[in-house]
C-alpha cells in the first residue's frame, strides 16, 4: 500500500518541485519520481521551463534595451515566461516599447475623429508618445480643417431633426460622420429619438383602419414600418384585425389534392390567398407532418430511363413531385445526367 504524504514532505515537494524538479524532490523525501509527479499534479504544481546558461546570458544582455517580446522570438519562448523569469533576476525594461502594425492602422483611422484621451486608454499609451507618434507617421501634416460658424450653424440646423439622415449632413458639409457626432457632441447638441412622434392624424387613421387592412398597407399610407404600426397599435391597446375569411371544403380538397404537387405559390395564387396561409392550413389538413411520401418501383424505374434525358419540369408534372424530390432521389440511386447520356450515346 502506498504511504500517505506527511505535512513535512509536501511543504518540501512544494518549496523545490517547480524549481529543481522531481528527481531532486524524489531524493530529499525517499519517494518515486512518479509519485512525486503525481502528488504535484494534485496539488497544481508545475514545472518551470528549464533555461540554460547561454539564453539566461542573453536574457541578461538584451532584455533591458529589447524587452520580453524580443527574447522571446529569439529564443523561441512564451513573452510570459520571460518576463517571470526577468522578474525572479531583477531584471526590468529600461526600453521602449515598440510600436504594432495594427496600432498604427488604429492611429491613422481615428487620429482625427476620437479625442486624445480615448486613444491613449484604448492603446495604453501616454498622450506624447501618441501625439509623438502621429508627427512620425505625417499625420500632422494633414489636420481636418477646423469647422467655421457656417458649418456649425448648418449643422445646428440640421442635426436636430432626424429625418436628415447623417449621410446626407455628411455629404452637405464634405464631413466624416465621425467627424460630425464628434462636433455634435461638442455643440451640445443631440437627435430625437428613434421611435416616431405620432400626429392626431395619424392616430385617427390607424383606428379607422386597422380593421380593415393590414399592418403594411396602413403603413404604406403613412410612410412608417409595419413594426411601428404594431407598436402604436399594442400601446393604445387595438386589437388585431378580424380573421381572414374561412376555408371552404372546395379550398381544403383542392390544397389536399395538390400540395407538395404544384408549387406552393401557384395554389395560392389559384385560390388567391398568400403563401403563408396555404402553409399554415396544410398542418390541420394532415398533409404537411410526417415521413415523405415513399418512391414506389414504377417510380424508381420511370426517374431511371428518363433522368437527364427528359426535361425535369416534365418529370416533376408526371410524377407529381418537387425538384428537390426527384433531384435527391437520383443521388440515391446515383443517378446523374451525365453518365446517362453517355449510355444513350452508346
Amino acid at each position: 500500500m502506498m504511504k500517505d504524504w506527511t505535512e513535512e514532505e509536501i511543504d518540501i515537494l512544494k518549496k523545490h518541485y517547480s524549481t529543481k524538479g522531481s528527481k531532486f524532490v524524489s531524493e530529499l523525501i525517499g519517494r518515486n519520481p512518479d509519485s512525486v509527479i503525481a502528488k504535484a499534479a494534485r496539488l497544481g504544481l508545475y514545472m518551470l521551463p528549464k533555461w540554460t546558461e547561454s539564453e539566461l546570458k542573453f536574457l541578461r544582455r538584451y532584455y533591458k534595451e529589447h524587452g520580453a517580446v524580443y527574447i522571446a522570438e529569439k529564443l523561441g519562448k512564451k513573452p510570459d515566461a520571460v518576463l517571470a523569469k526577468a522578474a525572479r533576476l531583477g531584471i526590468r525594461f529600461d526600453g521602449k516599447r515598440q510600436w504594432a502594425v495594427w496600432e498604427d492602422n488604429y492611429l491613422r483611422r481615428h487620429y482625427y475623429d476620437r479625442e486624445k484621451k480615448s486613444i491613449s486608454h484604448t492603446l495604453k499609451r501616454s498622450i506624447p508618445a501618441i501625439l509623438a507618434r502621429a508627427h512620425l507617421l505625417k499625420l500632422t501634416q494633414t489636420r481636418t480643417a477646423k469647422w467655421s460658424d457656417a458649418e456649425k450653424k448648418i449643422l445646428r440646423e440640421l442635426y436636430s431633426n432626424r429625418k436628415n439622415t447623417l449621410e446626407q449632413i455628411s455629404e452637405k458639409l464634405n464631413r466624416s460622420k465621425f467627424g460630425i457626432l464628434q462636433q455634435a457632441q461638442v455643440l451640445g447638441l443631440s437627435r430625437p429619438r428613434k421611435d416616431h412622434l405620432w400626429t392626431e392624424e395619424e392616430c385617427n387613421y390607424l383606428i379607422n383602419n386597422y380593421k380593415v387592412k393590414s399592418h403594411g398597407e396602413i403603413a404604406k399610407h403613412l410612410g412608417l414600418t409595419a413594426i411601428s404600426v404594431s407598436h402604436k397599435m399594442n400601446r393604445l391597446g387595438l386589437k388585431l384585425r378580424n380573421k381572414g375569411r374561412l376555408w371552404t371544403e372546395e379550398e381544403k380538397d383542392f390544397i389536399r389534392k395538390n400540395y407538395k404537387k404544384i408549387p406552393t405559390r401557384e395554389i395560392a395564387r389559384l385560390l388567391n390567398r398568400n403563401i403563408d396561409a396555404i402553409i399554415n392550413s396544410a398542418g390541420p389538413l394532415g398533409i404537411s407532418a410526417g415521413r415523405p411520401r415513399p418512391w414506389t418501383e414504377s417510380e424508381k424505374k420511370y426517374l431511371q430511363e428518363n433522368y437527364g434525358t427528359t426535361p425535369l419540369n416534365e418529370i416533376v408534372a408526371f410524377l407529381g413531385r418537387s425538384k428537390q424530390a426527384i433531384i435527391a432521389q437520383a443521388a440515391k440511386s446515383n443517378l446523374t445526367k451525365k453518365r446517362i447520356r453517355k449510355n444513350i450515346s452508346n
